[in-house]
């Protein structure tokens, strides 16, 4: 069985342990401190944190995901369905089911399992008004087991055309929930900041930030290839750091490059270099729908800066050696293609260096020589 897991959350020993960065969380988390979680996509945020909060047996996790919410009744609903989620667990469904009759729940029941489940009449539009309330069903759940609130990319609440009113309301319940320690999870930096750092947002300076980077090559390395011993697989530290450096560091791409190269090779093996290519390729096929994807989103031009960052870097895109190479005229047609790129969310801006979201789409450019 392959033992590299990611695209989902992880725990125990399938997680790479982060010894200081858990250590605050579980402090943060006991003394009941709001905390900004930051850290770019597939850092492994939302692993750490349901491994911190596994490690406080006082706590339960309630856990938000408010990825690409368009709507306040969205992300209404996101709250309630977690809040389902957690309780169906301590079997207090039918109690919540009575607090929420006047949003006109439905109780159904799995014929399989015999799990409760709850849905809310469609009919019925919740407005920023019902966060209040929401809110305080929080709190109230937090009265019968200590809980851990988690909302995950949080930034997306900016999606909402009632951004300011929704934090408004947020805000002035969360600032009284001194018993309740929230994490509040994301991973685009601008927009993290535009909410806790803008003196003008109701979120200024209300958690204290704790950053999700990559992890140390030397503990990652280590833990990688005790997963390939258990294959009795033998891997060496310079073909790991290859395979951090095509997969830019970020622990679940590395993680995925690691399952490729295990499916691509057989217990009792050396694993040598001639395996990047041949992990690479299983990678691309496994991935290569979404590639067309979204190059089907681009016009020529922005196609041609996105390959000019794959073969040049993102270091200095406006730069003459970048325009010619690329052959887009003008810094100001760049700097427009790299605008539609970000909003695509197929590259993100880092320390004043443009990246791609997938480091396998920019391996694949590159391979396909476009």
């Amino acid at each position: 069985m392959n033992p590299f897991k990611y695209g989902r959350v992880v725990f125990d020993e399938d997680f790479c342990p982060r010894p200081e960065l858990e250590k605050n969380l579980k402090n943060y988390i006991s003394s009941a401190q709001n905390v900004l979680l930051e850290g770019e996509r597939r850092t492994g945020k939302t692993s750490l944190v349901y491994q911190a909060v596994r490690g406080l047996p006082k706590f339960r996790l309630l856990y938000i995901d408010i990825l690409e919410i368009k709507t306040v009744d969205d992300f209404c609903r996101r709250i309630i369905n977690a809040v389902v989620s957690m309780e169906r667990k301590s079997g207090m469904t039918e109690k919540l089911f009575k607090s929420l009759a006047h949003l006109k729940p439905s109780l159904t029941f799995d014929p399989l399992t015999g799990s409760p489940s709850l849905s809310l009449d469609a009919s019925v539009k919740l407005k920023p008004g019902y966060i209040e309330g929401l809110m305080d069903l929080i709190e109230e759940e937090n009265k019968k087991k200590k809980s851990v609130v988690v909302f995950d990319e949080f930034q997306d609440i900016l999606n909402l055309k009632e951004a300011v009113a929704a934090l408004a309301q947020l805000r002035s319940k969360v600032q009284f929930h001194t018993e309740i320690p929230y994490v509040f999870a994301g991973s685009v930096r601008n927009k993290m900041d535009e909410i806790f750092n803008h003196p003008d947002s109701a979120f200024f300076k209300s958690a204290v930030t704790l950053n999700v980077g990559e992890l140390e090559r030397d503990i990652f390395g280590d833990f990688l290839r005790k997963k390939f011993s258990k294959g009795k697989r033998r891997i060496s530290k310079p073909l790991l750091d290859k395979m951090f450096d095509i997969a830019q560091d970020v622990p679940g791409d590395v993680q995925q490059f690691c399952g490729a190269a295990w499916d691509a090779t057989s217990e009792g093996d050396n694993i040598d270099e001639d395996i990047i290519p041949t992990a690479l390729e299983l990678v691309f096929s496994r991935e290569l729908k979404g590639y067309e994807t979204s190059l089907s989103h681009l016009t020529g031009q922005q196609l041609r800066c996105l390959v000019g960052l794959a073969r040049m870097g993102g270091k200095s895109p406006l730069s003459s050696e970048f325009i010619n190479g690329t052959g887009i005229s003008q810094p100001a047609s760049v700097k427009k293609a790299l605008n539609r790129l970000i909003k695509l969310k197929t590259i993100y801006r880092y320390k004043k260096e443009y990246k791609f979201i997938n480091p396998f789409f920019k391996s694949w450019l590159i391979y396909k020589n476009f």
